[in-house]
């Protein structure tokens, strides 16, 4: 086995981190966990490198890591470790010895590098607690009769996956703008990182302006204005991918066809649609507010509306953006397992609804599609990640 690494360069990160008051929707400030003694080396005689590094924090609280790399000695993070194990993308405690083993060839075959640097990035804020709702293996049926892309309706394998309960939050998307996350190339496909060079994004869309509930004055608020590009970097950023869009459909329906995410009907105390009542009206609500943790003052009370497996807001709020590339005739042509979506495509599909749409573009079933870069105040997204 060729030796892919000569010295490694090593950069350890610490993040500073935002809390999120529940009841208050107020930020308060929370000490940063620390990462020190970095250290990256081949595993001999094979293509692993394993990467050891501590982290120390004084608050004792969860911490996610997640780890990227540089093939031009540190000038850009152009590397994204995804086939990882260990102490990644996943809950841990601060201590000493924390290891990452990454198949460096399996995520990059052919490729040698006389030096890579190796950066890990740790966070202990609402990013390294993010519920997800497990989807068992199985069928379900796929479609409807109401639209014409929606046709015709057929029954559908999936393997087993996760999904996240609550749409990604601004919080969230928070830790990964403190982290760099617009200026590491590692978190972008190609077609991502130069629509957002070209035109130097740095920010979702009314970020700093707190319009439309977005930035971070508004942590429990989902985020909104992101493109198909700003999805797929987070979802990166926190070692999870979209969701296909057979996923997002089987998280919402379950396996009885139903048309929305609770059953059958429809009103203002279980989805935020257009003029549906509830106290934002008119914008997008907390994500997971019809979970009850939410409740505004009386007379006015949200039902607890989950959708079968569990997951909250399938159901409008925002439209959100899946995987797949949009197809008219996509229920016609998919395969009946496991479907990827087509190969390529113009515009990128969203699900649910959102805060602006009648009821009836809250079904299910119900499909839109937009440009790839497209920010819109009622456009956010929710993750996914393999069994």
């Amino acid at each position: 086995m060729k030796k892919l690494f000569g010295l490694s360069g090593v950069v350890g990160v610490g993040m500073f981190v935002l809390l999120v008051g529940t009841a208050s929707l107020a930020l308060a400030q929370n000490s940063a966990p620390i990462v020190t003694n970095v250290s990256a080396q081949q595993v001999d005689g094979t293509g692993l490198v394993r990467i050891t590094f501590d982290v120390s924090d004084a608050d004792s609280d969860s911490i996610t890591a997640v780890v990227i790399c540089s093939s031009n000695n540190g000038q850009t993070f152009d590397l994204l470790p995804v086939s990882v194990s260990g102490d990644v993308h996943r809950p841990i405690v601060a201590s000493p010895g924390k290891q990452i083993i990454w198949n460096a060839t399996a995520d990059y075959p052919g490729r040698d590098w006389t030096r890579v640097v190796a950066k890990v990035l740790v966070s202990d804020g609402p990013s390294a607690a993010v519920e997800m709702v497990y989807v068992p293996a199985g069928n379900f049926t796929m479609g409807s009769t109401v639209f014409l892309d929606e046709q015709p309706v057929h029954s559908v394998y999936l393997d087993a996956f996760y999904i996240d309960k609550y749409e990604v939050t601004n919080g969230q998307f928070e830790a990964f703008i403190n982290a760099g996350g617009y200026s590491t190339q590692a978190f972008w496909s190609a077609e991502g990182w130069s629509w957002r060079t070209d035109k130097n994004v740095t920010r979702p869309r009314w970020w700093d302006l707190g319009s439309f509930h977005a930035g971070p004055g508004w942590p429990e608020f989902p985020v909104v204005g992101v493109s198909w590009y700003e999805a797929e970097a987070y979802a990166n950023f926190v070692g999870k991918r979209l969701p296909m869009e057979a996923e997002w459909e089987k998280a919402a329906r379950g396996t009885d066809a139903r048309t929305y995410p609770w059953g059958e009907g429809i009103d203002g105390s279980r989805a935020n649609y257009l003029s549906s009542g509830d106290p934002y009206d008119d914008g997008s609500t907390p994500a997971g507010f019809y979970d009850g943790r939410l409740l505004p003052s009386p007379p006015l009370q949200t039902t607890n509306s989950p959708g079968p497996y569990g997951a909250y807001d399938q159901a409008g709020n925002v439209w959100e953006w899946v995987h797949d590339w949009y197809s008219l005739t996509y229920c016609v042509d998919s395969l009946q397992s496991n479907p990827p979506g087509p190969l390529t495509g113009t515009c990128r599909v969203l699900r649910g609804g959102g805060w602006v749409n009648h009821t009836t573009n809250l079904r299910c079933t119900k499909r839109n599609n937009n440009d790839p870069v497209s920010r819109y105040k009622y456009y956010g997204f929710r993750c996914a990640r393999t069994q």
